[in-house]
């Protein structure tokens, strides 16, 4: 253990559905996050999987969509335009048609997903999505046009 934890005692113990998520987790361990992404999903007996994007990544969410589909998922998707809604109905500052987070939760939960999927949310939007998110949310592609969406990139970018 490094020194810094040293003397540090966990307050927390981990309860029977997180040893469960910690087990199905480590079936998917060294595979790609497409192919840990479907067999947690598997492994957890999900069904309805729901997929809420940014509708500048729609082409990635489509296919992640349709390989879901053909592994046999019911899938809900929703980009982050589709409500309509306006900036300035979210505030004064905001001008044009803007992100509705809040929407894509509310969609998925009506749609009754039991698992739902980022793709591509601007970091914000993600953090309101998986608040309001009934079902247990992860990401898929995190958006960065810098890197092409890989965010690590600006790590190798920034001497150490």
């Amino acid at each position: 253990m490094p020194a810094s934890f040293q003397g540090y005692v966990m307050t927390c113990v981990y309860s029977p559905t997180d040893v469960e998520i910690m087990r199905k987790t480590d079936l998917s361990k060294n595979k790609s996050r497409l192919q840990e992404l479907v067999d947690f999903a598997k492994a957890s007996g999900f069904r309805r999987l729901g997929i809420a994007n940014c509708k500048s990544v729609q082409p990635y969410a489509d296919k992640l969509a349709n390989i879901l589909r053909q592994a046999g998922f019911e899938v809900f998707t929703v980009n982050c335009k589709e409500s309509g809604l306006k900036g300035s109905d979210v505030c004064n500052e905001l001008r044009g048609p803007c992100c509705d987070p809040l929407f894509q939760a509310a969609f998925l939960n009506e749609k009754k997903t039991e698992f739902n999927i980022e793709v591509g949310l601007c970091l914000g939007h993600g953090l309101l999505f998986q608040k309001y998110s009934q079902a247990a949310v992860t990401s898929f592609l995190v958006k960065d046009f810098a890197h092409m969406h890989n965010t690590a990139a600006a790590l190798e970018d920034i001497p150490a």
